[in-house]
């Protein structure tokens, strides 16, 4: 399936997901947030109006692909805050598959259409469209991922009293390896760096603070390596705020004695601003050469954010540093960028293929080869003026 309008769109102009989770073993919901750009407020009520047409579609996954559930149908959502606009619809999706939705909106006078495609796991009752998790104000996390140690529990709409041994995973993980150079992904260690037990009951859980960095793993069943996670992300999350963190993300443009040098460096800001001057030549280009990084660097966690800061996934490092593909294609296995035109046998290709990763369903891992090497320090090059 074509995706690349989602890489293409400005974030004010994104089709994104709120909430995705089973009813029962039938019935699925999904909520999403409707583009903002051009919303105006309506002269007689003041109130913000979106109108326009929704169409989607539940593709099923296994050896014949099947269309599961479709429509198409006119909205027009009503809000006092132009910022957030939701839309929420059910649909079928029978236990026992993986699925992908895809919603496609189209708005009247603007020729290009909002795309999303959201893939979720149904094959057991373990999986994480199973559960949300919900504040103390009762409103409820937009996906899995928070940078804040607010209080939140574990809901879901199966009633049954389970027990879940949480684990968390505090880790600094490393930057990918260069698009050229072939290695496996090593082995990831499952011994968590700390345990806690959460209790649920009528399909809530006490309310718990994830005061730690990391990602917190949820099993009801500890000899089955399935369950529901919660990624704790660095404060700030997606953007980049620290400059400890700034420095790190300049790992894919410098080479590992630069790298071990701005590391000597005992201010963090002045290793960073140093190096871009140093390679601008000039504040004025540098402070644009900055801008644009760290706007790719916050992109990459918006969109391929895993198990790790989304600037640290292969997918974020090729984003990162060639930039916007312009076609991508995605299937149940793999995810393909292609920089040129899509007949022309020149262009540029990179294959994503998707991870068995119990924690995430958006773990893509880069297929290696040597004939990467020149394009990629080119566009390092390009960086570094």
């Amino acid at each position: 399936m074509d995706i690349s309008s989602i890489y293409a769109r400005q974030k004010d102009n994104a089709l994104q997901i709120n909430q995705l989770y089973n009813l029962n073993d039938s019935v699925s919901t999904i909520s999403i947030v409707l583009p903002t750009g051009l919303i105006h407020p309506d002269p007689d009520t003041k109130k913000y109006t979106k109108k326009g047409k929704l169409t989607y579609e539940v593709i099923g996954e296994g050896k014949q692909i099947l269309l599961v559930d479709s429509a198409t149908f006119a909205i027009a959502d009503t809000s006092d805050n132009r910022n957030f606009l939701s839309h929420n619809w059910t649909f079928n999706a029978p236990s026992g598959k993986g699925y992908f939705i895809k919603a496609t909106y189209s708005v009247p006078g603007i020729p290009d259409d909002f795309l999303l495609l959201e893939y979720f796991n149904k094959k057991n009752h373990f999986s994480q469209s199973w559960y949300r998790f919900q504040y103390e104000s009762g409103d409820f996390l937009s996906g899995n991922i928070t940078a804040y140690s607010q209080p939140l529990r574990l809901v879901t709409e199966d009633s049954t009293t389970k027990t879940f041994l949480v684990k968390l995973y505090s880790r600094n993980f490393p930057v990918p390896i260069p698009p050229f150079v072939e290695q496996s992904r090593a082995p990831f260690n499952y011994s968590p760096d700390s345990t806690f037990r959460l209790e649920l009951k009528n399909g809530k859980s006490a309310y718990f603070v994830p005061g730690q960095t990391g990602f917190y793993f949820f099993q009801s069943d500890t000899t089955l390596t399935i369950g529901p996670s919660l990624f704790r992300m660095n404060s700030g999350f997606p953007k980049v705020t620290q400059h400890s963190l700034m420095r790190d993300a300049l790992r894919y443009i410098t080479s590992a004695k630069e790298f071990q040098q701005l590391y000597t460096c005992p201010i963090p800001k002045v290793a960073v601003d140093s190096f871009w001057i140093a390679n601008a030549g000039r504040p004025d280009i540098a402070t644009e050469l900055i801008r644009k990084y760290y706007q790719r660097v916050e992109t990459a966690n918006k969109l391929y954010t895993s198990f790790t800061d989304g600037w640290k996934t292969d997918r974020g490092m090729i984003f990162i540093i060639i930039g916007k593909p312009s076609r991508v294609y995605r299937s149940f296995s793999q995810e393909v960028w292609i920089y040129g035109e899509y007949d022309d046998p020149r262009a540029l290709r990179f294959y994503f293929d998707k991870a068995k990763n119990p924690f995430t369903e958006n773990d893509y891992v880069l297929a290696r080869y040597d004939y990467y090497k020149s394009v990629w320090y080119q566009n390092v090059q390009m960086w570094r003026q």
